[in-house]
């Protein structure tokens, strides 16, 4: 192996990649939160609404909760910012801002995409 070969499979770690690291943490720590808000109050609103529809004789109007797009919706940060991690691991500073931006962008994407789509899927009070 030659001298570049070594220095390029090295991974180096600098307080600017630290800050990139951080502030992105932060970002998609953000939109965990949202998600898993969305979770709980999503979650509770559908028992809600079914058990008062069940208590009015409406069963036929009871609504799923949409748990499959609830629990990737709370995924989708986590795994948006570890697939960052591992590819701009060993990228400098300036691709590892572009890939974590992509990272945000996407998960923010798929993150808006599908609590639209749990909206739309959900027939409560209509």
């Amino acid at each position: 192996m030659t001298a570049a070969a070594t220095e390029r499979r090295r991974v180096v770690v600098t307080p600017a990649k630290v800050v990139v690291w951080v502030v992105a943490a932060l970002c998609l720590a953000y939109v965990t939160w949202q998600a898993v808000g969305n979770f709980v109050g999503v979650s509770k609103s559908v028992a809600d609404f079914n058990a008062f529809v069940h208590k009015n004789g409406g069963t036929g109007l009871e609504t799923s909760t949409p748990w499959v797009a609830l629990v990737i919706d709370v995924a989708i940060a986590p795994v948006g910012f570890v697939a960052a991690w591992v590819v701009s691991r060993r990228m400098d500073l300036v691709r590892t801002v572009v890939v974590f931006v992509a990272a945000l962008c996407a998960v923010s994407a798929l993150w808006f995409t599908l609590l639209q789509y749990v909206g739309t899927t959900l027939r409560i009070g209509s």
